[in-house]
């Protein structure tokens, strides 16, 4: 009760002596600017999550992870069944669960992730455009995807890592293979170009 008193007596009066008012100012007038300050962006930093050089916010990042853990399990799940029949034709669907990873990666800043996403997609569209697997499809869009689950695992603990070489290498010959003209179409025309030739 004694110490409530004295706070009071303290705030309210402005008259106590010299002695009394400088014994009391720095206790109470040192560090208030400087606290208030300091705590600003303390606070603000703790609304944030940093990883490497992303500074994304708390809201944004676990609605980031929650939607791409899931989508990254069903592109896992598709990929997988379908390389177990890679005679039928992908899904649309496959090929939309990538690209949502690589919209969604974009936005959290997260470039690299979004590049291998936003790569397979296309890898996804020209086999569905095809209308089937050529070799060594089954395997290597199986490994894209589940790069892209390790590194939102990694993303999720706090690292930022960058999408292996070897795999981004892999998904560009496989790119460059499927635009060059098939030997088949290149026999064709040697033997159409050589027919004339012959009569």
């Amino acid at each position: 009760a004694d110490t409530t008193e004295t706070g009071f007596e303290l705030s309210k009066s402005d008259e106590p002596t010299q002695a009394n008012a400088s014994d009391a100012a720095p206790a109470e007038s040192a560090p208030p600017l400087e606290s208030v300050e300091a705590a600003g962006p303390a606070t603000d930093d703790e609304q944030f999550k940093l990883i490497g050089d992303l500074r994304i916010g708390i809201p944004l990042f676990n609605i980031y992870l929650n939607e791409a853990d899931e989508l990254s399990r069903r592109l896992c799940v598709e990929l997988a069944e379908w390389a177990m029949e890679p005679e039928r034709p992908l899904q649309e669907s496959t090929a939309a669960l990538a690209h949502s990873l690589a919209g969604s990666s974009a936005t959290v800043g997260y470039a690299e992730l979004s590049t291998l996403a936003r790569a397979l997609e296309h890898a996804l569209e020209r086999s569905i455009a095809l209308g089937r697997a050529t070799p060594g499809e089954p395997q290597l869009f199986n490994d894209a995807a589940e790069e892209i689950r390790r590194l939102l695992h990694q993303f999720a603990a706090g690292f930022l890592r960058p999408v292996p070489a070897q795999l981004t290498q892999r998904l560009e010959e496989h790119e460059l293979a499927l635009s060059a003209p098939t030997p088949l179409n290149a026999g064709q025309g040697t033997q159409e170009a050589a027919v004339p030739a012959s009569a």
